[in-house]
This record gives structure tokens, sequence and C-alpha cells, in this order.
């Protein structure tokens, strides 16, 4: 025995994916190319500073705008909230400072540049096993140099 008719759909069918992303040792993100990327303690930092702007009364005393409480918001908060490295503006923001030097002698991307940040990693054959598109593009003893920074900058967040 059928059910009831299902309604009408009332969104777009998403597009078949074009499969031009791909983060091996040739990194293509399609059309994602060029798009400036943040680290979980980046994105973290931008939601709590949202939530502290939100929190508050403006100028003229309008009533704060309160954050989404929608499952999607929730979900990702919690997410960074467990898994974000640095968790002070500060740290977060040195560690950018950090990272973002090799973005600019033209060495990595920003993709890879969010990736050092997020996954900490310890030695130079660790980040280029977990970020295989920065093999040839880095020296090993520049790489290390970016990594202790990093290193040093979570034991102390």
């Amino acid at each position: 025995m059928a059910g009831p008719p299902l309604p009408a759909t009332l969104s777009r069918r998403r597009p078949p994916p074009t499969g031009d992303e791909e983060t091996t040792t040739v990194l293509r993100l399609g059309e994602f190319e060029g798009v400036p990327c943040l680290s979980l303690s980046e994105a973290h930092t931008i939601i709590q500073k949202l939530k502290t702007s939100r929190s508050q009364t403006d100028e003229q005393g309008n009533k704060p705008v309160p954050m989404p409480n929608t499952d999607v918001y929730n979900k990702t908060e919690a997410y960074l909230e467990t898994f974000v490295r640095f968790k002070t503006e500060q740290s977060a923001s040195q560690v950018e400072a950090v990272s973002q030097k090799l973005v600019q002698e033209g060495l990595i991307t920003s993709f890879e540049r969010a990736q050092l940040a997020t996954l900490c990693c310890d030695t130079v054959e660790e980040a280029r096993t977990l970020i295989p598109s920065l093999e040839g593009k880095v020296s090993d003893d520049e790489l290390q140099q970016t990594l202790d920074d990093i290193s040093k900058m979570r034991d102390f967040s």
C-alpha cells in the first residue's frame, strides 16, 4: 500500500561535481582556486567576535540580534570548540602571521596555509604527508621553522 504523495521539491537539484577538486601533490581546488581560506582557529575567532558583538546593544540602544539557533550553526560551533588549537584571538592571529609569510613569498597557497595552521604538524615529513601539495614548494628548513613557530604558540595558548 502506497503512502501519501510526496510534496514537490522546492530546491534546485545540485549540479554534479565537476571532478576538478583534488588535494594531492597537485593542488586543484576548482571554483575555489585563489579563494582565501581560514584555519579552524580563525573561524573560531570570527564566530566568537560575532557572538560578542551580537550580545551587546548598539549606541542607539537597539536590542542585540541573537545568534542563529540552527542545527548547522550549533554543530559548527561545537566542532570548532572541540578541534580548535588556538582559542584566543591573539594566538590565532600570531599563527596566521607566521604562516602567511610563506604565502606572501609565493611558496604556498592560502589553502595550504590554513591546513598548516589547523593541523599543527610537528615535522616536515608529517606536514608533507598530510598536505602532499607542499612537496617541492618549500624547503625543509623553511617549513620546519614555520612548524616550530606554530608549535611554540600552541604551547602557550
